[in-house]
């Protein structure tokens, strides 16, 4: 089960990584401009994120650590609900200033990867919060 999930991980890198070569090839330079850049930046950084995170999970369950439990459950489902609210503040915000993104893509990409972030944010200031206690 364990050697699957890595060989999974791998295989999805480097699909992806066929992906972007493939776009890479079709747009040429027009890629890394304005919105686009920003969009490309951002996932980089969240898939870097989530490989790291799925490591050092791997690491854990080696060393015996349960993979779940039920603070883990509730703060994923706290940072999913706050995550929620404030996507739809985004989305409506995104609506308003429809204008100012180049296409509808550029529009929906970003609406996504936003959202991916906000929850990141969240779940790392809820588990902060309570660590503090």
């Amino acid at each position: 089960m364990k050697n699957s999930r890595k060989t999974l991980m791998y295989t999805s890198i480097v699909i992806m990584m066929a992906i972007w070569g493939f776009i890479a090839i079709e747009k040429g330079t027009d890629l890394f401009k304005g919105l686009d850049l920003y969009i490309f930046i951002l996932i980089v950084v969240l898939g870097t994120i989530a490989f790291v995170r799925a490591l050092k999970r791997d690491k854990e369950e080696k060393e015996g650590l349960p993979a779940e439990d039920e603070l883990s459950n509730l703060i994923k489902y706290k940072a999913g609900y706050l995550t929620y609210m404030t996507s739809m503040y985004m989305w409506l915000f995104i609506f308003i200033f429809k204008d100012k993104f180049p296409n509808v893509e550029s529009m929906l990409g970003g609406g996504i990867l936003l959202s991916a972030l906000i929850f990141f944010i969240t779940k790392v200031s809820i588990k902060k919060k309570f660590n503090e206690k």
